[in-house]
Order: structure tokens, then sequence, then C-alpha cells
């Protein structure tokens, strides 16, 4: 136990350092379109968004037009009688809702604000009552802090999610911005 909380200090101390040392920090606002693609209910179409920061890479010098990213992104997708909004939050079985903090690693082309990126992510999916891994690779192209892209949501688990499957596949399109904290 001691061992376990004397790691978690140690990775907070070295990550507030390295965000501390960082030239450029973003905060990345998304709103997010796709299909359900593995359903079993009637309806495919879903609306989500991403939440996220994206530092400069100092920590990792890979290339200094590459970023680190966490993201926390909420994707619904409405059967039956769901819709979009009221479907959110209710007690009905009527949507297909996630949550997915994400960590990733955006390789860009010329940094942040032009050119194309490519940003591998992974974390965890959650959902009523389902939880498990998640993978949401995203690609796209990047003018004047606007990104426009394309992604792929999926999630795995043990158990059953609202879809009537253990696991999802949600490809989509994606426009966001970048707002710069420096």
């Amino acid at each position: 136990m001691k061992q376990t909380i004397f790691i978690i200090i140690l990775l907070a101390a070295l990550t507030i350092g390295s965000a501390e040392a960082q030239q450029s920090n973003y905060i990345h606002v998304s709103v997010d379109a796709g299909l359900v693609a593995n359903t079993n209910r009637d309806k495919k179409f879903g609306l989500g968004g991403t939440l996220g920061w994206l530092t400069q890479d100092n920590l990792l010098s890979l290339n200094p037009n590459n970023y680190i990213s966490l993201n926390v992104k909420a994707f619904n997708n409405p059967y039956g009688e769901g819709k979009i909004l009221s479907s959110i939050k209710n007690d009905a079985d009527d949507a297909f809702n996630y949550i997915m903090p994400l960590a990733g690693y955006r390789f860009t082309q010329e940094g942040i604000s032009d050119g194309f990126f490519v940003e591998p992510r992974i974390g965890a999916v959650f959902g009523a009552s389902y939880a498990g891994l998640a993978f949401s690779p995203i690609a796209g192209y990047a003018v004047q802090q606007f990104n426009f892209s394309i992604y792929c949501d999926m999630g795995f688990a043990g158990k059953e999610s609202a879809i009537r499957k253990k696991s999802f596949f949600t490809p989509g399109i994606s426009v966001a911005y970048n707002i710069s904290l420096n």
C-alpha cells in the first residue's frame, strides 16, 4: 500500500513539474458525430463531444511539434423513443451513453495550428452498468487551431452494454478548436 501511494505521488510530481515546463498548452474542445456500427438497436447515429488538454512534448522529446493529450469524451446514441438531449440522463432504456477518459500522443506535421495529425488514444470506457478498455484513434487536418478529423471509438468489456454487445465500434467525424493557454 505504501509503495502504491509513493508511486502515485511520484507520478503526480513528475506530471506537475513537466506541465509547468511546457511552452505550449491548449484546451481542446470538440463536437463529435458518429454511427455505432455494431448495434442491435434500431438507430445507429449519435452525438458527443470531447474536452481535453494538449501539452507540447518536452517530456519524451520525440519531436517538439508533437503533443501529449489527456481527454474526456462523452457520446450519446439514442434508440427507440430516445432523443439526443433528453436521453442523456433519464431512467428510461432509450440510449447507449458512454464516457471515455483517454490519454494520447498527437503526432503533428507542423505543430498544433496547421497540418495533418494522428493521435492514438487509450483509456477506459464507462456506461450504465458497463465498463471496459477503450481505444479512440483520431486523424485529421488542422487549420488555424481548428481540427477537422475522423475517429473510431472502440470499447471492449466482459459484459453486454445497452447495444446488446460486449464491444462497440463508433466511427465518426469531429470538429474541434484548440484554445491556447499561453
